[in-house]
């Protein structure tokens, strides 16, 4: 059943005040959070398609929070976690590729095989979507490269 309290347009936050004012700030993020900020809106995630309308809703529910009760070290952890996760998926994105034309190089097809499959069910037990998708885009080029030598490896639909 649909939740019917559910409205879109409580995200969104207006960027001038009653007498027409707005202010621009300038901040520097981390290359991951624009990348997830990007994903959420080419997403239209809570119905937000523009960059600056998520970032003000994020604003007011980071204030919001910390307004109230302090958020406990374990909730801020995780939210710098993605922060980390982008480094890290930054830093190894193409080591599977890199893996598997060294098996190939080698003529250890099996082995391409078997680390592709690997890491395929791995990925897929990713349980953010966001990182899950991002780490399954890391397959296409290792799996072209195996049908390139004539190994073929179903992909699984579904999550």
């Amino acid at each position: 059943m649909p939740n019917t309290c559910f409205d879109t347009d409580h995200f969104e936050i207006p960027a001038r005040d009653a007498e027409d004012h707005t202010v621009r700030i300038t901040v520097d993020i981390h290359p991951g959070q624009a990348r997830i900020v990007d994903h959420l809106v080419s997403r239209a995630r809570h119905g937000i398609t523009d960059k600056d309308a998520l970032l003000r809703w994020c604003i007011c529910w980071g204030v919001y929070t910390l307004l109230g009760h302090p958020p406990n070290s374990v909730a801020l952890m995780e939210a710098k976690i993605n922060v980390l996760q982008d480094d890290q998926f930054e830093q190894q994105q193409h080591c599977l590729s890199i893996s598997v034309q060294k098996y190939l190089a080698a003529g250890n097809l099996d082995a391409a095989r078997r680390v592709v499959s690997h890491c395929q069910e791995e990925y897929r037990r990713i349980s953010c979507g966001y990182w899950r998708e991002r780490w399954l885009s890391t397959l296409t080029e290792p799996l072209d490269l195996l049908q390139r030598h004539g190994v073929r490896i179903r992909i699984r639909d579904g999550n």
